[in-house]
């Protein structure tokens, strides 16, 4: 886990989603630029609603709830990276990891660079060639990679995706996000 967590009040303020389809608990690492990634974890309990059927006897962690797990770490790259950018252009200071923004993250300038994009951004998600290999059981924490692969000329962000529980390698394959600017 990493030393540069992003404090929960601000992490709410960050992610479009609530509970019970908030599927990311912690934001790992971020790094910014060509190779960037994003590394998050979802702890799964058995308190978690859709677990309820899937199955009674011996639940399982649903396929489409990685491919939301997905969706939403992708998200959270193209977030981070959007702030990075806006924070660079106000302030003229480079920020490219995680720490970066950690140390930064209490400052009423960047809660305000947050709330403004989180509020400014809208998107669709697709799923495309996702491969499920394993499965992910209440106590198991899924640890998602989320790297963008490629932007195509329509706008569309291509992320090249990985979840493992454990050293267990349980989804990987591409999502596809379309983001609009208001």
């Amino acid at each position: 886990m990493s030393r540069y967590v992003i404090p929960s009040k601000i992490f709410l303020e960050m992610g479009g989603w609530r509970q019970p389809l908030m599927m990311v608990d912690r934001i790992d690492d971020f790094k910014k630029g060509d190779n960037g990634y994003v590394k998050v974890t979802k702890h799964i309990t058995y308190n978690d609603p859709y677990l309820l059927g899937h199955f009674p006897d011996d639940p399982i962690m649903p396929g489409v709830m990685i491919a939301e797990i997905f969706g939403q770490a992708s998200e959270y790259l193209s977030l981070l990276t959007d702030i990075c950018e806006i924070y660079q252009e106000k302030f003229n200071e480079e920020m490219k990891t995680l720490r970066d923004i950690h140390a930064r993250i209490n400052t009423d300038e960047m809660r305000h660079i947050i709330r403004t994009r989180r509020a400014e951004v809208r998107g669709v998600l697709a799923a495309q060639n996702l491969k499920f290999k394993g499965v992910a059981y209440p106590g198991d924490s899924i640890e998602v990679t989320s790297k963008l692969a490629f932007s195509d000329v329509h706008g569309f962000k291509h992320y090249s995706v990985s979840a493992c529980a454990g050293k267990r390698l349980i989804s990987n394959g591409t999502i596809i996000n379309f983001r609009e600017v208001k």
